[in-house]
């Protein structure tokens, strides 16, 4: 696995992410092309119509432990 997360860790967007997510957390969700990338899928904790119950595309340098 490339990806330094594992699935079912919890994280915080670094608040250097300027898409209107940093500071959210979530929980890395397992998705194949993190074993082939340095990259991963976030369920954010969040009730917005728009990111509630999707994965979020990071970059691993763009999370931080919550």
């Amino acid at each position: 696995m490339k990806s330094i997360w594992e699935p079912d860790t919890r994280v915080r967007v670094r608040s250097t992410v300027k898409d209107g997510t940093a500071g959210m957390v979530g929980t890395i969700e397992k998705v194949t092309y993190a074993q082939h990338e340095e990259a991963t899928s976030v369920l954010l904790d969040t009730d917005h119509p728009v990111l509630s119950g999707i994965g979020a595309f990071y970059y691993d340098t763009e999370l931080e432990p919550e």
